[in-house]
């Protein structure tokens, strides 16, 4: 935790990557609730709205892969994060159309990516080798608080606040993580 604390870089890498972790892991409960209210789509048949997630993955990498060197990644990592935040506002007042909630859970992979595997990248460039085992040990025990806690919490926060209310919520965590995380790595963060 000490060194962490000392790396503003490997830092914000983390707090963005248990965000996204987070919005994932979210997004898999509030899916089922999704399928439901749109009229065209059976609450059994949710997981078409998560593999557009991948789809939209997929080509968020290979963007980044062909792309992603023409950016800095403070760069991506604000547009990452501006655009998983929209797609989540999109979400919270589309919801009962089928084809936009899929072509916004496409882009929101897609966004993800964009944020994710930069992140990714740093943590691995930055983390000396005698600290990689601790440091990723670490993240490995973040992201898997990260995909727990959603799975109890959106549930729950849906059944008493409602789908829109949920997606804004989130919407408004990534922004300000997206924030944060800028803030902290911004002098450092060029390459």
């Amino acid at each position: 935790m000490q060194y962490i604390q000392e790396q503003p870089l490997i830092r914000g890498a983390l707090i963005q990557l248990v965000l996204l972790f987070s919005v994932f892991a979210a997004l898999a409960v509030l899916a089922v609730r999704l399928a439901e209210v749109i009229t065209t789509l059976k609450s059994s048949q949710f997981g078409f709205l998560l593999a557009m997630a991948g789809v939209g993955m997929a080509l968020g990498a290979a963007l980044v892969g062909q792309f992603g060197q023409r950016f800095a990644r403070a760069q991506m990592n604000i547009l990452g994060s501006a655009g998983v935040a929209v797609t989540l506002m999109g979400l919270a007042f589309f919801a009962e159309r089928l084809w936009v909630c899929l072509l916004l859970i496409g882009l929101l992979g897609l966004f993800a990516a964009i944020v994710g595997i930069p992140m990714q990248t740093t943590i691995q460039e930055r983390t000396p080798e005698d600290m990689r085992g601790k440091v990723f040990g670490l993240q490995n025990n973040l992201v898997n608080i990260a995909l727990s806690l959603p799975l109890a919490l959106a549930g729950l926060a849906e059944t008493f606040l409602g789908l829109r209310v949920v997606f804004l919520g989130l919407a408004a965590l990534v922004a300000a993580g997206g924030v944060v995380t800028w803030h902290i790595s911004r002098p450092k963060l060029t390459a």
